[in-house]
């Protein structure tokens, strides 16, 4: 399942020569993510009221072109990959108006998320402790299931 994301570029999120500061882009991920994730009937807030968090463990971004003020970025998302305790998104973002199928985004990258207990940080099994969530995933990932 491949969902893409629309996120308005607001003045506040540019430097000085109007482009987005390159720090705002893992914001943009996270935007994306929690769509993504409520999309899948599994909102943060939901997840958080049963003691589960998803801190990020690893993020790559790679930058080829920038966006700027007034622009609104398109980011594709979607699971590329996905275990029992950790799941890895895979991002690319777009300036509005671009073509998906055919031009190179303007940012690419990936964060690799690990359930955890809320009041231990202790990773959690989901295919154990939250079963209907792990089946959500594992029906959206579009590239690679591991085992643990």
């Amino acid at each position: 399942m491949v969902k893409v994301v629309e996120v308005p570029i607001r003045y506040g999120e540019t430097d000085c020569m109007g482009v987005v500061y390159h720090a705002n882009y893992p914001l943009y991920f996270e935007d994306a993510r929690e769509k993504f994730i409520s999309d899948l009937g599994f909102p943060y807030a939901d997840l958080e009221r049963q003691n589960i968090m998803a801190p990020v463990t690893e993020m790559h971004l790679s930058y080829s072109s920038s966006l700027r003020y007034g622009d609104t970025a398109l980011i594709r998302i979607w699971v590329s990959k996905l275990t029992a305790v950790r799941i890895t998104y895979s991002y690319e973002i777009f300036r509005k108006g671009m073509d998906l199928r055919f031009e190179k985004p303007c940012v690419t990258g990936f964060t690799t998320l690990c359930m955890v207990d809320a009041e231990t940080f202790e990773p959690l099994n989901m295919r154990k402790s939250c079963p209907e969530l792990y089946a959500k995933y594992k029906e959206a990932v579009e590239c690679e299931l591991e085992s643990d």
